[in-house]
C-alpha cells in the first residue's frame, strides 16, 4: 500500500485531504484500521501535531474514529459521497466566497418576498451579539443562531442544507481564525444592516452587509497567515 507524502507547508486540512485519498485509494472499509501516528508522519513528511489535528478533523466529519491507546479507524466506508468531504480540495478562502454567495442569494429572496417576515427570530440572538459587544464580549453561538435562523427562513431547504454542510466544514478548520473576537465583534453592525435591510425590503443595504461581513472575514485570514495571530 502507498502513501503519498505530503508537502511540508501544507495545513491540517491538507493532511485530512491525502488520509482521505489514503483511505480511497486502498479501498479501506468501515472498521479497517488505519496505520500509526507515527507511520503516517513520517509518510507524510509531517508532525505528530499536525498529524493529529488532521484526525481530529476528519473524526469530527464522521470518517474516523480515534480510539484512546488503539488507533484510528474507518468509519464511513463511502466518504467520496459527502458534501464536506468533497469541499476537503478548497481553499478556506474559496469556501468563505461560496458560503457569503450562498447566503447572500438567501437575503435576496428574502428581501424580495411577498408578505410578511418573522425577523424577531433573527433579532434575538442579533440583540444578545450587541449587548455582550458593549461588554468587549463575542457570542459565537448567537452569532451562529443568527445565521443559522436566517438560513431557516428561505423556501429552499436544498439551498439551507447546502450552507450548513458548508458551515460545518468551514467550523472544522476552526482553528485557522481562533482568537480574532475583535475582529468578529466589528461585524456586528453589519447583521444589524442585514436585518434592517430585509425589513425595508432594501437589497442594496443589505446585500452590502454581507459583503462587508464576507471582507471582514478575509481580513482575518489574511492577519492570521500575515502575523499568524
Amino acid at each position: 500500500m502507498t502513501i503519498r507524502p505530503v508537502s511540508k507547508d501544507s495545513l491540517h486540512r491538507k493532511i485530512a485531504d491525502a488520509i482521505i485519498d489514503y483511505i480511497q485509494v486502498n479501498n479501506l472499509k468501515k472498521g479497517d484500521k488505519l496505520p500509526s501516528e507515527r507511520t503516517l508522519a513520517e509518510r507524510f513528511s509531517t508532525s505528530r501535531n499536525s498529524l493529529r489535528e488532521a484526525l481530529r478533523v476528519l473524526e469530527n466529519e464522521g470518517i474516523i474514529e480515534v480510539r484512546t491507546g488503539k488507533g484510528a479507524y474507518v468509519l464511513s466506508g463511502s466518504p467520496e459521497s459527502m458534501i464536506n468531504v468533497k469541499l476537503w480540495r478548497v481553499d478556506y478562502k474559496e469556501l468563505l466566497e461560496i458560503k457569503y454567495l450562498l447566503e447572500r442569494s438567501i437575503v435576496e429572496q428574502l428581501c424580495y418576498h411577498k408578505g410578511e417576515i418573522d425577523l424577531d427570530k433573527i433579532e434575538a440572538p442579533l440583540c444578545q451579539m450587541e449587548n455582550a459587544a458593549k461588554e468587549g464580549l463575542y457570542l459565537q453561538k448567537a452569532d451562529f443562531e443568527f445565521h443559522s435562523r436566517l438560513r431557516h427562513m428561505t423556501p429552499n431547504s436544498a439551498l439551507e442544507q447546502l450552507i450548513d454542510s458548508l458551515v460545518k466544514t468551514l467550523d472544522s478548520y476552526g482553528e485557522v481564525l481562533k482568537g480574532a473576537d475583535n475582529i468578529w465583534i466589528s461585524t456586528i453592525p453589519y447583521h444589524r444592516l442585514i436585518l434592517e435591510g430585509i425589513r425595508e425590503k432594501n437589497f442594496v443595504k443589505a446585500g452590502e452587509a454581507c459583503r462587508s461581513i464576507y471582507e471582514t472575514d478575509l481580513h482575518a485570514l489574511w492577519l492570521k497567515k500575515e502575523y499568524n495571530l
